[in-house]
Formats: structure tokens, C-alpha cells, sequence
């Protein structure tokens, strides 16, 4: 006798935060659009969304930037990776990498003082991020020895 068997089997299924609040997309694509015209919105292949986009600092340099959404978005920030040119902040003073991660993403909150908050928006993430990039001039201008402001251990 045969008897034919039925597995089933435990997937985990998720929705992304823009299929969750589609509100909150059309905060953030027009708080974008209102700021930072020149950015272009992306799924990447892992169905993350990200910005990529040229910010200009005000001795006319560019940096082309990749600002990637988390997936617990909006609880976590989105994380701003420069592309173009590489951007690698070694302290040959104390052997560390100042204020950028080791996979290469931008520091921009000192970690746990509650900066980022739910409410904010990519916009004002980029905005943070040229600012960044302001003071990764003054410290270039420097001779790599002062970074201007605060820094986290």
C-alpha cells in the first residue's frame, strides 16, 4: 500500500519596510527630491533601496556616494559608502581608521548619543555625509593630523 505524504516545510517571509509603509517612501523620495535632485533611487540585487548620487564640497571637489538603506529601516540609519574617488582615512599615528568603518561606510552619528532618530530622513543622512566629507578635507589639508571636530574611541 502506498501512501503519499504532504512536507511542509517553515519559511520565513518578510516584507520590505517600503512594502510595509509605503508612506514613508514618499517621505523620503521627496524629502530627496527637494534636496538632492541629482540622486537617483535603486534596488540593489539584495532588494535593498539606496541613493547614488555626486555631492560637492565647497572647494568644488566630488565624491560619488552610495547611501544604502538597512533593512530595519527606519530604526536603522542608512549607511553612506563613497564609490568614486576611494576614500580610506588611516591614522598612521594610531594605526586605526578615523571616522568610517572598516567595510568602508561613512561614521557619521557617534554610536549610542540617539543622533539618528526614526524620524530622519536619507536627505538629511546626505547632508551629514557632506559635511563628512568637508572635514575629511580640513583633516587632508591638515597633513592628516587634526580631524575637525569630536571623535568617538
Amino acid at each position: 500500500m502506498l501512501t503519499s505524504y504532504t512536507y511542509v516545510t517553515m519559511q520565513t517571509w518578510y516584507a520590505h519596510w517600503y512594502e510595509v509603509d509605503p508612506g514613508r517612501l514618499l517621505l523620503e523620495t521627496d524629502a530627496m527630491r527637494e534636496r538632492f535632485s541629482g540622486f537617483e533611487l535603486i534596488k540593489m540585487d539584495d532588494d535593498r533601496l539606496a541613493w547614488t548620487g555626486t555631492l560637492e564640497t565647497n572647494s568644488r571637489n566630488k565624491y560619488k556616494v552610495i547611501i544604502i538603506y538597512p533593512h530595519n529601516f527606519p530604526e536603522g540609519a542608512p549607511l553612506v559608502y563613497p564609490v568614486e574617488p576611494k576614500i580610506d582615512v588611516w591614522d598612521e599615528a594610531s594605526f586605526r581608521v578615523l571616522h568610517q568603518y572598516m567595510d568602508g561606510h561613512l561614521c557619521l552619528y557617534y554610536p549610542g548619543d540617539r543622533t539618528f532618530h526614526t524620524n530622519t530622513t536619507a536627505a538629511v543622512v546626505v547632508a551629514v555625509a557632506a559635511a563628512w566629507f568637508g572635514a575629511y578635507e580640513c583633516w587632508l589639508a591638515s597633513g592628516k593630523r587634526e580631524w575637525p571636530g569630536p571623535a568617538a574611541d
